[in-house]
């Protein structure tokens, strides 16, 4: 993991700066959610591409923390915290230097419940405000954009912090970079109406358009 953390700093040190380093969640090494014949892992990479497409035309520079469906570590085994967290250092790292970090995901429940939610690490910086910001203009926006295109309405189950997700090792590794962070957890694939929706491509591109407004949003409320 050393000397993960190490490579991943020399990678910072040559690359360009941008606005918003986003991140599609999951990798083949650990595929996510799944539902409806969806890998969490495919689809957040193609919702990654296409927000990625629609704020390059906004003209916001964009990095993909990862190109392909593999991880960018030697990641075996997804329920190692010591890889889950060299593999989460090497996506912020793949990310930086940028303004703001954002982690596209797809939720599951046990009992399926729908839904968009999004969290943040309130103790990432001193007070969170930022990060706050930005999980609340993402949350907004990706709803509102649910019901206008496709005219679903998602259930609202607000923005939180990371640890009411209960993971052992307290925040998510995802959100501890030195950039504000969020991380959207767009729909839920283990509930058979919304990993439906998420078949068409209608609802992906209102997934990206909302998230776009909501970067567009914080950018506006920052700069």
């Amino acid at each position: 993991m050393v000397l993960a953390v190490l490579l991943a700093g020399l990678l910072v040190l040559q690359q360009v700066p941008v606005d918003v380093a986003l991140d599609p969640g999951h990798s083949r090494a650990d595929v996510g959610s799944v539902g409806g014949g969806l890998r969490e892992y495919q689809l957040t990479l193609d919702l990654a591409e296409r927000v990625r497409a629609r704020l390059e035309a906004a003209h916001l520079s964009v990095r993909l923390t990862r190109e392909d469906d593999q991880p960018l570590t030697d990641y075996v085994n997804a329920l190692a915290t010591d890889e889950i967290e060299a593999e989460q250092a090497a996506r912020i790292a793949a990310g930086e230097p940028a303004r703001i970090f954002v982690s596209l995901h797809f939720n599951r429940g046990p009992t399926g419940p729908p839904g968009t939610e999004t969290c943040f690490n309130p103790t990432r910086a001193s007070d969170g405000a930022a990060d706050l910001a930005l999980a609340t203009a993402l949350q907004q926006r990706v709803g509102d954009a649910l019901a206008e295109e496709v005219g679903y309405t998602s259930l609202d189950r607000g923005v939180r912090s990371d640890l009411t997700a209960g993971k052992s090792y307290g925040h998510f590794f995802s959100l501890r970079g030195p950039e504000p962070s969020a991380l959207v957890e767009n729909l839920f694939l283990s509930n058979p109406t919304e990993a439906a929706l998420l078949r068409d491509d209608a609802t992906l591109d209102a997934l990206a358009d909302g998230c776009v407004q909501g970067v567009l949003g914080y950018f506006a409320g920052v700069d």
